[in-house]
């Protein structure tokens, strides 16, 4: 009889063990689908982050796969799997026009995929590019060239004075955007991307100093970390009284290109050489871009005193005079 009972109790706590373990798989599972909901549910979410408008452009040919990668790279979509997931088996990938495709605000993946097979795009706005180191003059003549009510002479009047603020970006515009429309976008544009840095920095030089040597950096330099490093170097030579001798500033006078800049070139009597005069020229030399401003803001201590980029835009710095001369000879020769 005792073994009986023994059975019996054996079986109900097996039968127990199956229940807990069938209840642990359901839970399991059910915390799985759970984390599979959420993750798809961010997948397809918008992308808040960054500045908006954004914009792809399908060229004619372009597989959906590229397209969604590209969109992806943009960050426009989070997820170029899910956006292509959405194409191919919501849609018919055949009804994407080749075009640009302007998102003015963040949307879902899904409504990222019906605006694609729609070929719902902004076909009044242009795409604008104005590029890093810029000066107003040449944002005119850009300008000028696609936009149809243009006034360059009223741009430069207000513009000119504007030198170092007006904010380097790509900006999807009507084709009727005015001067005055223009001009307020780039402010716009430098209030929401510098102003902030500019309010918090720490700099002994002012607002404009920083915009004056960061629009230098913006030509002498070619990469974040070189700005940094030869924004150290330009403002330990302002504190000791030593002239900047920055190229920039004499291509700025002389609108020329810096390669063909002269040892005569640089003896030209103005306020923005850099050789002849010490300290910063009066105002930028060009629309500095952000990575420029924070390297001003952010130098990379060293002892340098001396740098020059050889003909593959490498950057070579010393610390002597007698190195200067050198490195020179060395990558210049």
């Amino acid at each position: 009889m005792a073994i009986e009972l023994d059975s019996t109790s054996m079986n109900i706590e097996q039968t127990k063990q199956q229940k807990d373990m069938w209840l642990l798989l359901f839970l399991l599972v059910a915390l799985l689908s759970g984390i599979f909901v959420l993750y798809a549910y961010f997948l397809n979410s918008p992308v808040v982050t960054g500045e908006w408008p954004r914009s792809i452009t399908v060229e004619p040919g372009t597989s959906v796969k590229e397209i969604t990668k590209n969109l992806e790279a943009e960050q426009i979509v989070h997820s170029k799997e899910l956006l292509y997931f959405a194409i191919t088996l919501l849609h018919n990938p055949e009804d994407i026009k080749a075009s640009t495709y302007v998102f003015e605000e963040p949307l879902t993946t899904l409504a990222v995929a019906k605006r694609l097979v729609a070929g719902d795009f902004d076909s009044d706005l242009i795409k604008f590019t104005h590029r890093e180191g810029e000066r107003a003059t040449h944002i005119a003549i850009e300008a000028e060239a696609v936009l149809d009510n243009f006034d360059t002479q009223a741009f430069l009047a207000r513009a000119v004075p504007l030198e170092g603020k007006l904010y380097p970006e790509t900006y999807f515009i009507p084709k009727t955007f005015t001067a005055d429309e223009l001009i307020d976008l780039m402010l716009e544009s430098f209030e929401k991307h510098v102003q902030s840095e500019l309010d918090s920095s720490s700099s002994d030089l002012t607002h404009d100093e920083i915009l004056i040597l960061a629009s230098i950096l913006e030509r002498e330099a070619n990469s974040p970390e070189s700005m940094a490093m030869v924004s150290d170097i330009l403002q330990r030579r302002m504190k000791e009284g030593m002239p900047l001798q920055a190229d920039a500033s004499i291509e700025y006078i002389l609108d020329k290109p810096l390669k063909e800049l002269t040892p005569e070139d640089l003896r030209i009597d103005s306020p923005y050489n850099t050789y002849t005069n010490r300290g910063l020229p009066p105002t930028p030399i060009g629309n500095p871009g952000i990575e420029a401003i924070k390297a001003v803001l952010n130098p990379i201590p060293s002892n340098y005193v001396f740098y020059i980029t050889d003909n593959d835009g490498v950057f070579h710095y010393a610390v002597t005079y007698d190195e200067h001369k050198q490195n020179i000879e060395t990558y210049l020769r």
